[in-house]
């Protein structure tokens, strides 16, 4: 596993659009693998990957406070609603997530019932952390 992430593309070296089969292959002799409903959780959320139970294939891959990487210092797991301000110049929402600057592929998840914001601080407030940064087809 490494730490670079590219948008709408792969996430510490798992790809979106790969079999999951393969993801376990790579990595199950280093990390301790939990295996959900279409989820596959990486060393207790250290990385959780979305995956199609029909067809095996990776659709996103999310990482927890733990991983070591972030976005070109603009996006990372853990950081606070004043960070995402400080750092980006535009976010809004999309597909359940905070996009900033219009970079695709890439989001911080919003809490559950808030996927639609006109200002991220109407019902976040400033300590407000995202937990995870998620990778996904854009």
């Amino acid at each position: 596993m490494n730490s670079e992430i590219i948008p709408g593309v792969s996430l510490g070296g798992i790809s979106i659009g790969e079999a999951i089969d393969s993801v376990f292959e790579r990595f199950s002799e280093n990390y301790e693998i939990e295996i959900l409903e279409e989820v596959a959780l990486f060393d207790g959320g250290l990385i959780l990957i979305g995956y199609a139970s029909s067809s095996g294939i990776v659709h996103s891959v999310m990482c927890g406070t733990r991983f070591p990487g972030n976005y070109k210092g603009i996006l990372w797991a853990g950081m606070t609603v004043s960070d995402v301000l400080a750092k980006s110049k535009k976010q809004i929402a999309f597909g359940g997530c905070v996009v900033v600057d219009g970079i695709q592929g890439i989001g911080l998840p919003l809490p559950p019932s808030f996927d639609d914001f006109e200002k991220i601080t109407d019902f976040l407030s400033l300590e407000h952390v995202f937990e995870n940064l998620s990778v996904f087809r854009a």
